[in-house]
């Protein structure tokens, strides 16, 4: 079914008009406002600064007009979850994008936005250039959590950065130059 360019201009216009108008809400204030505060958004209009949280609700909402509002969510709630009122009370499908990219695992396409767009975004959100850390356990022996524990202790460093350390002394050792 091909639309003539009456029918397409009808449909721009009806667009148009719906954009103007979910411009003027609130939310929609609100969550660019922050976003622009943040130095994330950038818009061709003038914004009223905003520094409280929002709501996911909100910037959902606002996404439907604005979709680099949704591209750039998953990102936030991962890096930046004091932004948001109610970042634990997520929709299902954004809390599996989240889910996702906390793992370090690209998302599914999220509300139309390719999940390669929304993974981008995670070295430009909170600590810049910065990746979220990866949770990984491992069942060690008891010497092995002594030892572990005595060089944290003499080094004054966590027992993260020790095996953070360890591990980069081997890569950087022969024993990996196979």
């Amino acid at each position: 079914m091909s639309l003539t360019g009456a029918e397409l201009q009808a449909r721009a216009k009806r667009r148009f008009a719906q954009l103007q108008r979910g411009r003027r809400d609130p939310r929609y204030a609100r969550v660019l406002g922050r976003l622009c505060a943040l130095g994330l958004v950038v818009t061709n209009f003038e914004v009223e600064r905003y520094t409280r949280a929002i709501t996911i609700d909100d910037a959902l909402w606002v996404g439907k007009l604005e979709p680099r509002v949704l591209e750039l969510l998953p990102a936030l709630v991962v890096k930046a979850p004091a932004l948001f009122v109610d970042a634990r009370a997520l929709p299902p499908d954004l809390a599996q994008a989240v889910r996702a990219l906390r793992r370090g695992e690209p998302p599914e396409d999220f509300r139309g936005i390719p999940g390669r767009d929304l993974v981008k975004w995670l070295p430009r959100v909170g600590r810049k250039d910065k990746l979220p850390s990866l949770t990984k356990a491992f069942r060690l022996r008891q010497e092995d959590l002594k030892l572990l524990a005595r060089l944290s202790h003499q080094l004054g460093i966590t027992e993260t950065d020790v095996v953070r350390r360890g591990l980069r002394s081997l890569a950087a050792s022969e024993l990996l130059d196979d």
